[in-house]
């Protein structure tokens, strides 16, 4: 073989390995990326939920405190209905707040934590419910027992629910879509 056809197709070869190395690096740098950009994307899908459930969780705890507030003021017989008033009216507001992050939740998700949420704002507004007729039957002749124990199960149920709420939402950021060498 001649000496200039052997440089010519050494330095041809030298081109096609040289772009082919390249094609090859190329992509992997590509599928790195694309991988980076995966694992940011869940870690910001995480912050949002993590916002969400905190942002629901918040006004919920406030909304059950002032509720089981408002019970406290209404037993016996020196109950103080301007004092669970002020109460109910703190629950109704922090009410209105626990609906709205129920929505975001909704959009947010998973179910599990959509359900659980939803279950609190009902147990939440049943003890609401429940409150307004106990002080709307003061004075009656069975000091409102039926209110009364109805009351104590709902503060019960209530806080098993927002339990329940609290270890969804765990579980849901804790299931992320990081690779297992990348959770944090």
């Amino acid at each position: 073989m001649d000496q200039g056809l052997a440089a010519l197709l050494g330095a041809t070869v030298g081109v096609i390995g040289t772009v082919a190395a390249s094609a090859m690096s190329s992509g992997a740098t590509r599928r790195q990326l694309e991988g980076q950009a995966k694992v940011e994307h869940a870690q910001w899908r995480r912050h949002l939920r993590r916002d969400a459930y905190s942002a629901f969780l918040a006004p919920a705890n406030e909304s059950r405190s002032a509720l089981k507030m408002a019970g406290r003021a209404l037993i016996g017989d020196a109950s103080d209905v301007a004092e669970a008033d002020r109460r109910l009216q703190i629950a109704q507001d922090q009410l209105v707040l626990v609906q709205a992050a129920w929505a975001s939740l909704a959009v947010e998700g998973p179910d599990s934590v959509e359900q659980a949420a939803h279950s609190v704002h009902v147990g939440l507004h049943s003890m609401h419910t429940t409150l307004l007729a106990w002080r709307d039957s003061l004075g009656a002749p069975d000091l409102n027992v039926n209110f009364v124990e109805r009351h104590a199960v709902e503060v019960t149920m209530v806080s098993e629910r927002l339990g329940s709420f609290t270890s969804a939402a765990r579980a849901a950021l804790d299931d992320t879509d990081l690779p297992s060498g990348k959770r944090g």
